[in-house]
């Protein structure tokens, strides 16, 4: 039988199994096996490093862990590992592509490394880190939130270790500083980055150039951006290429300063003899449309088209061409335009094809404006409710209201969201179609459906009205107007006392033209036209006169207020009271007197007057003078019909 000795209690052995012995120091691991080029930028032709195995294990490590536990999740992987992050690993880390397409993880790995004290002592691996996370921040800029803010703060990292760091700059690390802190529009940390770089050093290349021109130009910047590209003009390895024309053209046209892209353009041309591309005329046409200079939009568009760019020529500069000409009247030159497109194979879209139908309906082209459409509707363009709109319009403008009100059901039941627009033309069409009726059930429908008719809408029906006779109904929608807070306009008040003047109802529209001025609306000729013509109509020019002089001070002269009124009084036979209103204007020194005549032979002349037309051309009247002793007055015109 084995016999067992006893040991006392501290006499063990020191190969007894308790006893524990010390864990050998964390190894320090870099991010590749290959440590030949230990650059955290190698060139592009040379051959990638193989990747520790330890990158991938950290970096799926930060892409699972939550943010409040990662720090400490770190701190157990390297621990149960005996790890340490070199600054080297740390850095190629953030440069992964798994963590550049994630910035939020990786600002959480970079402020929760257990190590954070050992990339001060290493400020090449440190500016690398920083590059990496606004490289990341810049490229998802729209996921994040608060990209600029994250960012911002970064860069105050940064720029606090001042020379310590940035005078490691190099030039692919300038390079992707620039064009991230120029994507997130940091226009001011963009320029210390521009300093830094030159402070350490580095010469820009030609795309360090257009990044930063392009960061100045989006935030605005643009006398600064003209500074650096005149700079860069001077420098013989960087001149501007066209990318750095577009940027600038492209300032201008944001400033508002096209004559300066203009005079650019024609720079790039003459002096650095360099050829527009697509983007230099796309950016200057549409500027041009903008400003409703549209000759010089179908101009740029011609020079594309003569330089044989040919399927280069985007969609959106045919829209546009298309566009302006359809604007300018010129519809059938449009469609050239829009079959020249289709041979080339660039497929239009529903703005190209709406543009075409509207501007087809405008000048009363019927046909051509339905043929469009059903060719639109063929060809499987999605039509939407623009392209309703204009086509419910057109039909409305060419009277076929049954197709018009079909057409509009046919968008409701098709789910195409419908507004306002659509019952206003709807309205305007049934009025002007003389169903009243129908317009005010289709105002009244347009309530109902949570629609807010506008001051246009209110004047269509209000017009519509007036003339089928329904001036209490009239009256009673702009009280309406007035009670669901919509302002009313001087066309409003124009309709109005056009309508009651013909109804022979002088005083009620003598109120609505004070009611006018009071709520300090500025009258128009077209409103002072109205008055002027049934006043004088009703025998009352006197009081028109007077009011011609009330709107004086007000800055409201209309132009042709006098010619307005002789040819009214001459249109109704009134010659004696136009011939006074004739001499009060000569007298008050109002118009030239010759002007005077001219609208008194007009005006009998387009009455069928031609005897005193033509007695008042062989006249000194309004112009020559008669002396009666000693005094010399001038003609007066009614001794025209004594």
């Amino acid at each position: 039988m084995r016999r067992f000795c006893h040991i006392p209690h501290g006499r063990r052995s020191a190969a007894a199994p308790h006893t524990h012995q010390p864990l050998p120091p964390p190894e320090w691991i870099e991010p590749y096996l290959d440590l030949s080029d230990p650059s955290p930028y190698a060139s592009a032709s040379a051959v990638p490093p193989t990747p520790s195995p330890w990158l991938p294990r950290v970096v799926s490590l930060v892409l699972r862990s939550p943010p409040a536990t990662l720090a400490a999740d770190l701190r157990a992987f390297c621990k149960t590992f005996l790890l340490r992050l070199s600054p080297a690993f740390v850095a190629a880390a953030l440069r992964s592509p798994e963590l550049l397409a994630r910035p939020l993880p990786s600002l959480h790995f970079f402020r929760s490394l257990p190590n954070r004290a050992d990339l001060l002592a290493h400020p090449q691996h440190h500016l690398s880190c920083y590059v990496s996370l606004l490289h990341s921040l810049s490229r998802s800029r729209e996921a994040v939130p608060d990209a600029a803010d994250q960012a911002r703060q970064l860069v105050a990292e940064l720029r606090a270790h001042g020379d310590a760091v940035s005078r490691h700059l190099t030039p692919p690390s300038s390079a992707s500083l620039i064009r991230s802190l120029a994507a997130l529009g940091l226009s001011d940390d963009l320029l210390w980055a521009w300093q830094a770089m030159r402070l350490a050093g580095v010469e820009p290349s030609r795309l360090t150039y257009n990044c930063l021109l392009d960061g100045l130009v989006n935030a605005g910047l643009l006398d600064t951006a003209i500074n650096v590209f005149d700079g860069m003009s001077t420098e013989d390895q960087v001149r501007p290429d066209v990318v750095s024309y577009n940027i600038l053209i492209k300032g201008y046209c944001r400033a508002g300063r096209t004559q300066d892209a203009m005079a650019r353009l024609e720079n790039m041309r003459e002096q650095a003899e360099l050829a527009p591309d697509k983007v230099t005329y796309l950016t200057l046409m549409q500027r041009h449309y903008s400003e409703d200079n549209f000759s010089q939009c179908v101009g740029l568009f011609q020079e594309m088209e003569e330089r044989e760019i040919g399927k280069e020529i985007p969609q959106h500069a045919y829209v546009l061409v298309i566009g302006a000409l359809c604007k300018e009247g010129k519809p059938f030159e449009g469609m050239a335009v829009f079959e020249r497109m289709l041979k080339r194979g660039c497929q239009a879209n529903a703005a190209i094809y709406t543009a075409l139908i509207d501007s087809m309906g405008k000048f009363g082209r019927e046909k051509e404006a339905m043929t469009l459409f059903e060719r639109m509707k063929t060809s499987g363009i999605e039509l939407d409710a623009v392209t309703y709109g204009v086509v419910v319009n057109c039909l409305c403008r060419f009277g076929n209201m049954d197709e018009a009100l079909a057409c509009f059901r046919n968008c409701v039941q098709k789910g195409v969201t419908v507004n306002a627009i659509f019952y206003t033309s709807l309205i305007n069409g049934f009025g002007k179609a003389g169903m009243v009726d129908k317009a005010q059930e289709l105002f009244e429908e347009m309530i109902a459906k949570g629609f807010v008719p506008d001051s246009y809408c209110y004047n269509v029906l209000i017009d519509a009205l007036v003339k089928a006779g329904k001036l209490d109904d009239a009256c009673a929608l702009y009280m309406r107007m007035e009670d669901d807070g919509c302002d009313q306009t001087v066309y409003t008040y124009t309709i109005l006392i056009d309508g009651l003047f013909k109804e022979h109802k002088n005083e009620e529209a003598l109120k609505f033209w004070d009611s006018m001025i009071d709520k300090g609306i500025t009258p128009t000729a077209a409103a002072f036209r109205a008055l002027a013509n049934g006043l004088c109509l009703s025998g009352k020019f006197s009081r028109a006169c007077r009011i011609l002089d009330e709107l004086a001070p007000m800055g409201v002269i209309p132009e042709t207020a006098h010619e307005d009124m002789i040819n009214m009084l001459c249109k109704t036979g009134r010659f004696k009271q136009a011939c006074k209103l004739a001499d009060g204007i000569v007298q008050k020194g109002r118009e030239i007197p010759g002007r005077v005549r001219t609208m008194m032979i007009n005006a009998l002349r387009k009455t069928g007057n031609t005897d005193l037309a033509v007695k008042l051309v062989h006249s000194k009247i309004g112009i020559g003078y008669e002396r009666s002793g000693s005094i010399k007055r001038r003609i007066k015109f009614q001794t025209l019909i004594q």
